[in-house]
């Protein structure tokens, strides 16, 4: 069985192209995971964002319930007045 060896007729530029392809697949590998970085930020924000609208939505509707209330006694007020 023979050693594996590289002949001398390969051209340089092919190893050139793999390192210059090597180096393009790190880079695609960093944007990827610079991105998974953002979004899971971005995810962060968004979580937050929607548990302060939710906290808002509930003050609304005690305030709703409030202002219903208060119509609800002004309308018995007023057909007591009627009477």
């Amino acid at each position: 069985m023979e050693d594996w060896h590289l002949s001398k007729n390969v051209p340089i530029t092919l190893f050139v192209l793999l390192a210059v392809h090597a180096i393009n697949v790190m880079g695609a590998f960093t944007e990827v995971e610079v991105g998974v970085d953002q979004n899971a930020k971005d995810i962060v924000k968004v979580d937050n964002k929607l548990e302060q609208l939710d906290a808002r939505q509930r003050d609304l509707q005690v305030q709703v319930a409030r202002i219903d209330e208060n119509v609800m006694q002004m309308k018995a007020w007023m057909e007591q007045d009627r009477q």
